[in-house]
């Protein structure tokens, strides 16, 4: 009797995980699929579902970005100061780039800090240079989270009742059948709690995207003796240097000029002794 019992218990619950999941068609906001509803096999845990969600829907959660643009005279100290005011703020840096073209410098960096400190840190980057582009975005996933939770809670309920169902599994067929919806429940609900957890990181920590750049009306050049004296020996040198490969370039032909001039002479003198003789 008690097999009988065990085995029609583990046919009514697989055939309602099936139900359920055959129902849950539908998506969300989020483009995630529509998890099973496991509310047929134990009302407990659904219950308490739904008044932690009721109790949830008076948290927000938001995710906020920023960009922003400095300009200034010296990129590479910028770019430090930036360095240093994100340590203080317990930020992270996650990307940082710097490139010299021609007479311009950039930097840029992407940056995540403490939400709660977004304002204050923006406040601290206007003091390194000239702002010359700022802007945040704010993206609610209230709704997102509440319904990962949702299904999270909904999975934890479904792999309760099959973890029971299992232990009371008598033959292979019925123990092969749970596991297997045990183990589809449970990868189901790991990757779940995997979004969940990324949403919660970029809650709690905001990026900023940093742009840093050489202002072109900044004059860094100095009067420079030593340099100035530097470029006029060198552009001596490169005179002296460029009159002896000329010189250089010539010989060749000089020396060509000297050995026709010398055989004409030649010539001219035979030919005259020549006629002396007749």
């Amino acid at each position: 009797m008690r097999r009988s019992r065990v085995t029609a218990l583990a046919g009514i619950g697989l055939a309602a995980i099936a139900l359920t999941g055959c129902g849950s068609t539908g998506s969300d906001t989020a483009g995630m699929a529509e998890p099973m509803n496991f509310g047929s096999m134990d009302s407990g845990p659904m219950a308490s579902e739904s008044t932690s969600s009721d109790q949830r829907t008076s948290d927000q959660y938001l995710t906020r970005n920023s960009n922003i643009s400095l300009q200034g005279s010296d990129v590479a100290e910028m770019t430090d100061t930036v360095l240093t005011i994100t340590t203080e703020f317990g930020g992270v840096v996650s990307q940082q780039d710097i490139r010299n073209e021609s007479d311009q410098s950039y930097s840029s960096l992407t940056v995540r800090v403490p939400d709660a400190e977004l304002e204050a840190y923006l406040d601290r980057l206007a003091s390194v240079g000239e702002v010359t582009f700022l802007s945040t975005s704010t993206l609610d996933v209230t709704t997102t989270v509440i319904d990962l939770d949702s299904r999270i809670e909904t999975l934890n309920a479904s792999i309760a009742t099959l973890t029971t169902l299992q232990a009371e599994a008598t033959t292979v067929a019925d123990l092969v059948a749970v596991e297997s919806e045990l183990t589809a429940r449970t990868a189901e609900r790991d990757s779940l709690v995997a979004q969940r957890e990324f949403l919660q990181d970029q809650v709690d920590l905001s990026t900023v995207y940093i742009s840093i750049s050489t202002d072109p009306g900044a004059t860094t050049d100095s009067p420079d003796f030593v340099q100035g004296l530097l470029d006029g020996w060198n552009a001596l040198i490169n005179t002296f240097a460029a009159a002896i490969t000329f010189a250089g370039f010539l010989v060749p032909f000089i020396v060509a000029l000297i050995a026709v001039v010398v055989v004409i002479a030649l010539v001219r003198a035979v030919l005259k002794r020549v006629r002396q003789q007749r």
